[in-house]
């Protein structure tokens, strides 16, 4: 199944934007601690929380998509076919979609002829 219809639901944030940040500092200087929604807050499955990242941020740059997945837990052996299909899927089912205003790929609309060509440009593997 594409997309699980009986995991566990969790708090999803919904909007990445600098006012939902949490960042705190330590020795290192400042790192982000936590995200946060109470707008938009909603629950859900938690990969739709990598909608917003991956369509507005990682603009379809390897080691930008990498960094994500991976703060999410995902491998690089994680990132295949299927997991770009189900988040093409969801991204294409959000409430809020509009893949030509959100997905920050210059020009994507010509490097991309179907779907799954789109797919490979934001989560390039």
């Amino acid at each position: 199944m594409l997309i699980p219809l009986h995991a566990p639901p969790v708090v999803l944030v919904g909007e990445y934007i600098p006012e939902n940040f949490l960042v705190s500092r330590d020795g290192a200087g400042w790192r982000l601690s936590g995200l946060f929604d109470f707008g938009d807050v909603m629950t859900g499955w938690g990969e739709y929380d990598l909608l917003g990242p991956s369509a507005f941020m990682t603009a379809g740059m390897p080691r930008r998509v990498q960094s994500l997945l991976g703060g999410f837990g995902y491998a690089a052996a994680d990132v295949d076919a299927t997991l770009k299909r189900r988040l093409m899927a969801l991204m294409l089912l959000h409430r809020a979609s509009d893949p030509v205003r959100h997905i920050c790929i210059e020009g994507w609309q010509e490097k991309a002829d179907d779907l799954f060509e789109l797919q490979d440009l934001i989560w390039p593997a």
